[in-house]
């Protein structure tokens, strides 16, 4: 486009004054910048904040069901349960330690107990197959991302 078209005119970036053109690269190395580690208060503090939000998402989302004749289809314990994991995972990988995932089971585990109670009238999670899913599913998904993390942990440390 020029001047007749309103558009810009001068020079344009490329070889003639030293920068590279579009597609072209200056021959510099990329910059591989890694995070520090979190202090070991934060990680912990992040692990437990994540496994009580976990905890009680799933908690509102474990009740959820299809009911197709005489069956139940927990599907959102399964979808808690994968809240759980995806929640498990990311603060696993972000503070590098595997320990940190069954901290984050832990405490959602301790928040849908305390929400299991049933006292008086008050109780989230009944004794039914959704209740059954999300409860004992928590102690299955934190052991299994615990090793998942470790295992991709492991393989990390071992490229370097």
């Amino acid at each position: 486009m020029g001047p007749e078209h309103g558009g810009i005119t001068g020079p344009v970036a490329g070889p003639e004054d030293g920068t590279p053109g579009p597609g072209e690269s200056r021959g510099l190395a990329p910059v591989k910048k890694t995070l520090p580690q979190p202090k070991k208060w934060s990680v912990v503090a992040a692990a437990l904040g994540a496994g009580v939000g976990a905890g009680l998402l799933g908690t509102s989302l474990h009740g959820h069901a299809w009911f197709v004749g005489t069956s139940v289809i927990p599907y959102g314990a399964a979808l808690a349960l994968l809240l759980l994991a995806a929640v498990s995972m990311f603060v696993g990988l972000w503070s590098r330690s595997s320990w940190m995932v069954v901290w984050c089971g832990a405490a959602a585990y301790a928040t849908a107990g305390l929400l299991s109670l049933q006292l008086t009238t008050f109780g989230l999670i009944f004794d039914n197959v959704q209740g059954r899913v999300w409860l004992y599913g928590i102690a299955v998904v934190t052991l299994l991302m615990s090793l998942v993390v470790w295992r991709l942990l492991r393989v990390k440390i071992k490229r370097r």
